[in-house]
């Protein structure tokens, strides 16, 4: 443990750690962000210019920072509470919390970017809801 004034700081063998959990959470932003282009692409609905400029550039960037946020939170606040020994105990208790935190992120920026209820979408291939087919329904959305 390193001491910088009164704080005690992980030694640098556990920085991977603190980076492998961020990174999960930007992957998990990714993956939501491809999630919501390919519901609204396949449902037609929010995906003119103007709805795909503010997917491009406020929506998108917001869940990308917001899971990538969350991980980073989660992981630091388990940190504090495990206090793990190695790095393997690391990696086995931080890391999967913060994804899990990190895909409910996701999921909740699918379900209310994603799925624009009651937007009138052409292609006819899904409710009104917009939810996709494809979407399993044991996930709600």
């Amino acid at each position: 443990m390193m001491t910088i004034g009164h704080t005690r700081w992980p030694s640098r063998r556990f920085l991977p750690v603190f980076w492998l959990a961020p990174l999960t959470g930007a992957l998990c932003g990714a993956l939501a962000v491809s999630l919501i282009m390919r519901s609204r692409v396949y449902c037609d609905a929010g995906n003119e210019p103007g709805h795909r400029f503010g997917l491009i550039s406020f929506e998108a960037p917001a869940t990308l920072l917001g899971c990538t946020l969350a991980a980073a939170i989660a992981s630091g606040g388990l940190w504090c509470l495990v206090r793990p020994h190695s790095r393997k105990a690391a990696v086995l208790t931080v890391v999967p919390i913060a994804l899990e935190v990190s895909l409910l992120v996701g999921w909740a920026a699918f379900a209310s970017y994603g799925t624009l209820d009651g937007y009138p979408g052409d292609s006819g291939l899904c409710p009104a809801s917009n939810i996709p087919p494809w979407w399993p329904s044991w996930i709600p959305a």
